[in-house]
């Protein structure tokens, strides 16, 4: 065969892998855990960043990182927030970071499902974790960028992190569990190409469109902003 077209078919068969990165706007690392046994509690992480490669055919995934910010720990109660960023749970003041790195690239299957093998690494103590994922698939937003979304689910128990922290029911149990349920919601977009986030700046938006003709002389004041300053010309 001929170099040439020997190099030509490499090329055009070869499955790239395309660097995504997690947007925070529209992503969601949350757990829930058992409290006195009969209901649970839900937290979130609310600062995070995360980027991983896909293949080009969108069926595979590798080099996953993900990096969490411990310290934005938020359950809806800062009491309680703050008793977790203590030493008895996340002690945030000498592990400021939590770290997922993928251990091999997965493949999405045709129903498309994947798990991902990975290092958890929580106050200094690093073990391996599985999280089952879903593809949800690909959208192009009205700004014309790629996204991708992906959910996933896991487990873990806090005290093969160290979290042994409980008090004993006097009718028997627990008042805190030991098993930390994982939910993660993923909109991921090509690196360096994040949509800027607003829920009124779609182009469309009479808002937008206003603002355009304001700037062009068009019209001479805003008629959908409920700031004052928008109707001082």
């Amino acid at each position: 065969m001929n170099k040439y077209i020997l190099i030509a078919f490499f090329w055009t068969n070869t499955i790239w892998a395309m660097p995504l990165e997690i947007n925070q706007d529209h992503s969601k690392l949350l757990f829930d855990i058992d409290y006195m046994t009969l209901t649970t509690v839900q937290g979130q992480f609310k600062k995070y960043s995360g980027t991983f490669n896909l293949s080009t055919s969108e069926n595979e995934i590798s080099d996953v990182k993900i990096a969490i910010v411990s310290d934005s720990v938020d359950t809806n109660e800062p009491k309680r927030d703050f008793h977790l960023k203590g030493h008895e749970f996340f002690l945030v003041s000498t592990y400021p970071t939590i770290e997922f790195t993928s251990q091999a690239a997965t493949s999405i299957l045709k129903d498309k499902k994947f798990k991902i093998n990975g290092t958890l690494t929580l106050r200094g103590v690093k073990k391996e974790v599985t999280l089952d994922g879903l593809y949800k698939g690909k959208m192009i937003d009205p700004w014309k960028k790629e996204n991708y979304f992906f959910e996933l689910e896991g487990k873990i128990n806090r005290q093969d992190f160290g979290m042994k922290w409980n008090k004993e029911l006097d009718t028997g149990g627990y008042l805190v569990g030991d098993e930390v349920r994982l939910k993660i919601s993923i909109q991921a977009q090509p690196a360096g190409s994040k949509t800027a986030f607003s829920t009124h700046m779609i182009p469309s938006t009479k808002g937008i469109v206003e603002r355009d003709q304001l700037k062009k002389g068009k019209i001479k004041k805003l008629s959908t902003s409920t700031d004052p300053n928008d109707h001082n010309n």
